[in-house]
């Protein structure tokens, strides 16, 4: 008995205590915007959204000219704050102050959207708990004299970046080459950027502190490699997970509208990494290298590595397949960091023609769990036509969504998904992930104590929160609640006590 209830109190002080989950939805954000064409000078913006009922207060400063602003988001609302360009938009090969700095009262999920005439992209903002001190970027094919960039945020003062290059680049006047280290030190709110007139994809960034990453192109065509980059072209920018959150297994799905296929970059962060793609043959990769593949607009894709890798997804030029599309970058979470549910926001572009933006998404989950999908509260209707992932028991659906807020959830608290949001109209687009978790799975493991819903690998599997507190393996490892997702038993009175006792019975002798 004694041993039983000691258990219990355990149990209790972990559910009660427990921290910040790794996600991309956070109370403190850095972030800055990587240098767009100069066409109609738009202000970039931030688009908040608020998963909490109660809504959330939001400051949003620009330390560069000290313009601070302040606004409630309630919950469904997307609340769009425009930010001083020059005060926020890197600009030549340089070290500057651009930081964007956003704090809330409770959680929300930010998106850094910049669009420009005929030149537009977003991305989804990691909050500062979750950044890192080591990353590899990619990049895309540059359209001369157009570069492709870097951009660095720093969270702390005494911050010290290093910088090795996967070309050759000038920073601050200096000539480096392809492959040489050099250091940049910045302090909190501090920016750099780097840009070069090749594809700077594959170039590591090292930190003595976490940092903010964010890389793309001021100008992309997105057409494989080794083909002529011309073609309407767009910005390409993603905020950069660090290398501790990459991941071995990714699924792929086609973007809507476009009949020319999409294309795909593998980047690896260790030397012999050994990379398998369906349809394709395997391919060792060493440190900072990428593999580019292109997969036909029916092609569903099972990726799969030795060691942890970054998967992106480029949307090509219209120009590929006469469509109403254009270029964007957008990462592809890995298997492992799929969430269970998801608030997320579309983003309406600039069109040159007045032309509407058509807003889809894309989702995989394994397919004998989809009944228990929900988007917006409701099921998919019943004539959904679902795509089978060859070699695999995955299944992945494209939907045309409206303008807005959304959310996508399964009624099982460990039934995840990957969800991929992004639009198209006349010259432009947008494209990132919906969400994603953010536990350290290529960190090194050691086990801990089971807290539920912590986004922490607790039994070193290279999954998180894949467990319910029910006394069974649901995950098959022959271990019994050792990694907890979050349920009932943490939010609901009623059903903590019951699970408590179900708890207490299966650790009776």
């Amino acid at each position: 008995m004694a041993r039983l209830l000691l258990s219990l109190v355990i149990l209790s002080a972990c559910i009660c205590c427990s921290p910040a989950a790794r996600d991309n939805k956070g109370t403190e954000f850095i972030l800055t915007f990587p240098e767009n064409e100069q066409r109609d000078l738009h202000n970039p913006k931030v688009f908040i959204a608020c998963t909490h009922s109660s809504g959330a207060t939001v400051t949003i400063t620009t330390p560069s000219n000290g313009v601070t602003t302040t606004v409630h988001v309630t919950y469904g609302e997307v609340k769009q704050v425009e930010v001083d360009r020059v005060a926020v938009e890197l600009r030549g090969s340089v070290k500057s102050n651009k930081a964007v700095h956003i704090t809330s009262d409770v959680e929300i999920v930010v998106y850094g959207v910049f669009a420009e005439r005929a030149s537009s992209d977003a991305y989804l903002a990691l909050p500062t708990d979750v950044l890192g001190t080591e990353y590899f970027t990619p990049c895309a094919a540059p359209k001369p004299p157009k570069p492709s960039e870097i951009g660095v945020a720093a969270v702390q003062d005494g911050t010290t970046v290093t910088i090795v290059p996967s070309q050759a680049v000038m920073f601050d006047g200096q000539n480096y080459a392809a492959g040489q280290a050099f250091s940049v030190g910045l302090n909190r709110f501090e920016t750099l950027q780097v840009q070069a007139m090749q594809d700077l994809t594959g170039s590591k960034i090292t930190a003595t502190q976490p940092v903010a990453v964010l890389s793309g192109n001021q100008f992309a065509v997105c057409k494989p490699l080794g083909e002529q980059q011309v073609g309407s072209g767009d910005y390409v920018v993603e905020m950069i997970p660090p290398v501790d959150t990459w991941g071995k297994e990714f699924v792929t799905v086609p973007l809507t509208k476009h009949t020319g296929g999409d294309l795909f970059r593998v980047v690896a962060a260790r030397d012999n990494t050994l990379v398998d793609i369906t349809n394709e043959n395997t391919k060792s990769l060493n440190s900072g290298e990428f593999w580019e593949i292109d997969v036909p607009s029916d092609g569903y894709r099972h990726v799969t590595s030795s060691e942890p890798v970054l998967l992106v997804q480029y949307s090509k030029t219209g120009k590929v397949d006469n469509t109403v599309t254009d270029p964007f970058m957008m990462v592809i979470p890995p298997v492992a960091q799929f969430e269970t549910e998801y608030t997320f926001a579309t983003v309406d572009l600039i069109s040159t023609n007045q032309l509407r933006t058509d807003h889809y998404v894309n989702l995989v989950m394994r397919s004998a769990e989809k009944t228990g999908l929900r988007l917006d509260g409701q099921r998919l209707p019943g004539d959904t036509t679902w795509h089978d992932v060859p070699g695999t028991d995955f299944a992945a659906v494209q939907l045309n969504i409206s303008a807005g807020t959304h959310t996508v959830r399964h009624l099982s608290p460990i039934v995840n998904i990957g969800l991929f949001s992004y639009g198209f109209t006349n010259l432009e687009s947008y494209g990132y992930p919906g969400g994603l978790r953010l536990a350290q799975i290529a960190a090194l493991c050691s086990t801990t104590a089971p807290v539920p819903a912590d986004r922490v690998d607790n039994d070193c599997d290279g999954r998180v929160d894949e467990e319910l507190l029910n006394g069974i393996d649901d995950d098959g490892d022959g271990l019994i609640d050792e990694d907890l997702a979050g349920s009932n038993c943490a939010d609901n009175r009623d059903q903590y006590r019951t699970c408590l006792q179900q708890r207490c019975r299966n650790l009776a002798p």
